[in-house]
């Protein structure tokens, strides 16, 4: 990226701080914004050959961690138009079928370019992908446009469907590329036949109250189509659109990471407390989704120095091991536990996972459904994780 462009749009973008030195070029594939003529067929963006991943509102803007829109192409040209809705300035990643990651800052108003002659498209018809990368930031889509003699065709859904419910820690928040470096995106990107949804936002607790600056906790704002933060609060103050869980497909597995908030010093929620919002929460989605299986996971916590090493302090243990007690029963409930995975130096300087933390963590969870679940691996060789090419290139000694 261009010196010039990141200090114009510093807002919406940050430096990367990789093994403690600034990565080189850490947004490649900045697009150009364009004004439509003649030459281009545009779509609405309620065609249906729009597919639209994780959580949108009715006006078509995008809420929580990493949503985005997927649709097949034919041609070689793909530009998308932005809405009012927009953030300024917000970085998007986007992707031609299997290819590596690239990304670019948009803005509400403008019509981006993101596939042009010049891009290598070696098929008649392929697959383009968009995410936003930060929970904060949002955009609204306006249209899809391809080639005059081109056209959208629907994406043909994957064959099961995850719902990823948590904080900062499953949205990624001081992860490299924030929820694309994410367990989260990790773990259902990585399963590599499911389609997902991460509904997560830093800051929110589980039980419903006031956690910093997030007014309701996720047992009320998970049945609501926005987030809890500055921007949904804009748009819709305290009366947002309601998540109609119908008029959606069902998930198949639902993860559920929560409780790091409730646990931390000015919100701390009683563990009593705690165990009631959790059994709700369960009971909410088991009611909306009678056939999903449902991941508690435990919380690694923090990593205290002790003596000459460090020792890891979970948190709310015994709190949700009795939620698990009460719907072992079931058969639908699973406990799986993050004990021992991470590390003190996987947590970064912020308190949270670093791209590996991020990366251990869904690799053990891809495991742990594969082995419960009988899920299979499906993900064969596209890039999921992005940049996280580094090695030692000495081959003499």
């Amino acid at each position: 990226m261009q010196v010039a462009f990141l200090m114009l749009l510093g807002l919406a973008t940050a430096s990367i701080i990789q093994n403690g030195q600034l990565r080189e070029n850490p947004y490649p594939g900045q697009t150009d914004a364009i004004a439509l003529d003649a030459s281009w067929r545009t779509y609405a963006p309620d065609a249906v050959e729009i597919g639209y991943k994780g959580r949108w509102d009715s006006k078509h803007v995008s809420w929580w961690s990493a949503p985005g829109v997927k649709f097949d192409f034919t041609g070689n040209q793909v530009a998308l138009g932005f809405g009012p809705q927009t953030s300024e300035g917000v970085l998007v990643a986007y992707r031609i079928a299997g290819l590596d990651w690239e990304f670019s800052n948009v803005t509400a108003g403008s019509i981006h370019q993101f596939v042009g002659p010049e891009t290598t498209v070696k098929t008649e018809q392929t697959t383009f992908e968009l995410r936003v990368t930060n929970w904060a930031y949002g955009v609204q889509l306006n249209n899809v446009s391809v080639g005059h003699d081109s056209r959208l065709i629907k994406t043909p859904e994957l064959e099961k469907n995850v719902e990823i419910i948590g904080d900062s820690l499953a949205s990624g928040q001081y992860g490299t590329y924030e929820g694309l470096s994410s367990w989260a995106f990790a773990f259902a990107a990585g399963l590599g036949n499911v389609d997902y949804s991460i509904t997560a936002y830093p800051g929110i607790c589980l039980q419903d109250k006031e956690c910093y600056d997030n007014a309701r906790g996720m047992t009320y704002q998970w049945k609501q189509a926005s987030d809890c933060g500055a921007r949904a609060k804009k748009t819709y103050g305290a009366s947002p659109e309601p998540w109609n869980v119908s008029d959606h497909r069902a998930a198949d597995l639902v993860v559920i990471n929560l409780g790091t908030n409730d646990h931390r010093k000015g919100n701390e929620v009683a563990p009593d407390d705690f165990y009631d919002s959790y059994v709700k929460l369960i009971e909410e989605v088991h009611e909306a989704w009678p056939q999903a299986n449902i991941i508690i996971m435990s919380l690694w916590g923090t990593f205290d120095s002790k003596q000459d090493t460090y020792v890891q302090v979970p948190l709310y243990v015994r709190a949700l091991k009795r939620v698990f007690e009460r719907f072992r029963e079931s058969g639908f409930v699973h406990y799986f536990d993050t004990t021992g995975i991470l590390h003190h130096n996987d947590v970064n300087p912020k308190d949270h996972p670093t791209d590996v933390g991020h990366i251990k963590i869904a690799s053990h969870l891809m495991q742990f459904v594969k082995l419960r679940l009988g899920w299979e691996f499906a993900a064969s060789g596209p890039e999921v994780e992005h940049d996280t090419l580094y090695w030692n290139d000495e081959a003499g000694y």
